[in-house]
């Protein structure tokens, strides 16, 4: 497929050839080499032979961030059946509806989910099987621990030889629908767009990499997969302030990948003066716009180099990149501030336009939607081809994201084209949240926005309109919607209206609504 390579997985196995006896991974207690963290991933994939899964299979994660999680992946790859990573910040109903759209057969479940994983296999008419990590082996499932004593080191072999154009994985990312979305990627897709990252981001063997993603997003699967493609020295954690500064100062990290709502919270604790983050490097982030005086801040403390991509879970790892050169020369001069608001150029292969409704290019300065072009990009939503007809047009994926490009090519993210919200580098799609609440017996309108969060950078908010003679409180609405709703999803605050604004053709004005929370912010019309 590519030099060495017949397939994604051979990644692994490449790596475990020529750097075997060096540690690999790392979380929590266990430390594997390459020729350990390889021979489990082998025996995971056949251990599922045996218990027959085949080729084209789809097999459903439900974990937090562990070595087993990196395991599963590369050994579903080694014999073409596709990773289908699940959120686990999900309600049930969410996770339910991924298991069936994408018909999984084996349903991996870390500890904290194994209650879950057994109601919805219980309802699955694809589950076989659920697999369970961590040390005990509760009723109806099957111990991963047995799973890995009971497979084989050797390489696996598939049914038949992987082809380039077969599915790797399957990326669910919540649709303005209210459904989440199935994003396909092929092995080929997979690598093209892996080895574009790798050149964007600067990864390297020498680097000693904290991954805090989670392994469900597509950050946290770029991190990965590039991380094993160099040969990084990896460790892995689920974020939390004090545990990511006690990880830097004892691994002597050198490179990490942070979102702006944890650089946020790292860079605003009191006690941060008293950890040693001298060997940090690289801080790489992205997934929200950051706020210019946080990345001030982050600046002066972590006296690092900076890179900041932009990318779409449809892009893969592929889109923009500001480079450390270009934050010096915005930190250090400041007639070059404005690059700090600036998401950055298109990377080394990747096209990237910014265009009008009818897909001509805009004119520099000019709001349009940024549509991005590589070979790394998706291939369409699973089971969606009207979706994947609306987004995916002539190779270009067109993200519902509006920018601006200047006369240097600098990209400016201005809007989101279809109202999306980010919390906390979380998707909020307010029509989902809409959908609730309008369940609620009470509710005759509902809006959903975003407002500013100074730890989120967004909040949601619900602008609520009630029925003639009924009644609800906020505290109520919003305990509603999280029985429904994933945490993050669900509204911080409700205000209450007699009537919500709409257009002649009675589409909300949103921008009516969002216009008092964001004052001097340039906005778009309602489309």
């Amino acid at each position: 497929m590519f030099g060495d390579l017949a397939h994604f997985g051979d990644m692994l196995r490449r790596q475990a050839r020529y750097s075997g006896p060096r540690i690999g991974i790392i979380y929590s207690d266990v430390r594997l080499t390459w020729q350990q963290l390889n021979a489990r991933a082998n025996r995971f994939a056949s251990a599922l032979q045996q218990r027959g899964v085949r080729q084209g299979d789809r097999v459903a994660i439900l974990s937090k961030n562990c070595h087993e999680y990196v395991e599963i992946l590369f050994g579903l790859a080694k014999i073409g059946v596709i990773s289908v990573p699940i959120n686990h910040r999900l309600a049930e109903p969410e996770i339910e509806f991924i298991c069936n759209d994408s018909g999984a057969v084996f349903l991996v479940a870390g500890p904290e989910y194994v209650s879950v994983a057994d109601r919805i296999a219980s309802r699955s008419k694809h589950i076989k099987e659920i697999v369970a990590l961590g040390q005990a082996q509760p009723l109806h499932c099957t111990s991963y621990n047995w799973l890995i004593e009971a497979g084989h080191e050797a390489e696996p072999v598939p049914d038949r030889a992987i082809a380039p154009e077969d599915l790797l994985l399957i990326l669910y990312t919540s649709g303005t629908t209210g459904f989440p979305k199935g994003v396909m990627y092929t092995h080929r897709g997979a690598l093209i767009g892996m080895f574009v990252h790798v050149l964007a981001i600067g990864s390297h063997s020498s680097h000693r990499v904290m991954l805090p993603a989670p392994l469900y997003s597509a950050a946290g699967i770029a991190g990965i997969f590039c991380a094993v493609y160099v040969g990084s020295y990896i460790v892995l954690i689920n974020f939390e302030p004090e545990r990511a500064l006690e990880t830097i100062q004892r691994e002597r990290i050198t490179f990490t990948n942070l979102v702006p709502t944890t650089i946020q919270m790292l860079v605003s604790r009191e006690d941060i003066g008293r950890y040693d983050l001298s060997s940090l490097k690289v801080l790489l982030y992205g997934g929200a716009p950051t706020p210019e005086p946080v990345l001030r801040r982050a600046a002066e403390v972590f006296r690092c180099d900076f890179r900041q991509t932009y990318a779409t879970s449809e892009t893969g790892c592929s889109g923009t990149v500001l480079e450390p050169h270009e934050h010096r020369l915005a930190l250090e001069d400041e007639r070059w501030a404005k690059l700090l608001t600036s998401c950055g150029r298109p990377q080394c292969n990747v096209g990237v336009a910014i265009v009008d409704d009818n897909g001509a290019e805009v004119s520099p300065g000019e709001v349009g939607e940024i549509c991005v072009y590589t070979e790394g990009n998706m291939v369409g939503y699973w089971n969606n081809p009207q979706a994947t007809a609306e987004r995916l047009r002539g190779g270009w994926v067109y993200t519902g994201d509006l920018a601006t490009m200047d006369e240097d090519g600098y990209i400016y993210l201005v809007d989101r084209k279809h109202d999306m919200i980010v919390s906390g580098a979380l998707n909020v799609y307010p029509s989902e949240v809409e959908r609730v609440l309008y369940q609620h017996p009470a509710v005759f309108e509902a809006a959903v926005i975003g407002v500013p969060h100074e730890v989120w950078g967004e909040a949601v908010k619900a602008v609520v309109a009630v029925k003639e003679g009924a009644s609800a409180t906020e505290q109520e609405l919003i305990a509603f919607c999280k029985e429904r709703l994933a945490s993050y999803k669900c509204p911080k605050s409700v205000d209450f209206v007699e009537r919500l604004p709409r257009n002649l053709t009675g589409k909300i004005l949103r921008r009516v609504l969002r216009e008092p929370h964001w004052p001097g912010k340039k906005t778009v019309n309602d489309e």
